[in-house]
């Protein structure tokens, strides 16, 4: 497994967010981790996201983006306030929640390159593979 730039800018942020004491500042950080994170590789861990049938490219860039920022801020600030509930001390939880973080957006964005690796290679074989046609002539002898 790859550990990415984005995973350890996203975990950062989510580890400073559980120790921010109010939930507007956790929602801030988390906020602008992920979109830091989003420009360094694009998260495998996403929520939930929007890809727009168009043609304008700024809709096929601004749509996925927000919401998915939106969705996984979200999520991350009700991960973030209910770890701070907890009996563990917040730099504790802060370590642990950002820990797995990254390594669960480092696992799934291999996933999805395994995937699309494989995706690419059954296309090319499928392109390379003669043509019954073709086969029967090579085995021919005359």
């Amino acid at each position: 497994m790859k550990v990415r730039p984005g995973a350890i800018a996203r975990g950062a942020g989510v580890a400073v967010a559980c120790l921010a004491s109010s939930p507007t500042a956790r929602s801030r950080v988390l906020f602008a981790a992920y979109a830091m994170g989003w420009p360094l590789d694009r998260p495998g861990l996403q929520v939930f996201m929007v890809i727009p049938d168009t043609e304008e490219p700024w809709k096929r860039a601004a749509v996925p983006f927000m919401t998915s920022v939106a969705t996984w801020s979200a999520v991350m600030l009700t991960a973030t306030t209910v770890v701070r509930r907890t009996k563990l001390p917040a730099l504790a939880s802060a370590v642990i929640l950002g820990g797995a973080l990254v390594v669960v957006d480092s696992y799934l964005a291999d996933l999805g390159e395994r995937r699309k690796a494989a995706e690419t290679a059954a296309a090319d074989d499928s392109n390379e593979a003669p043509e019954q046609g073709e086969a029967d002539e090579d085995l021919r002898v005359d």
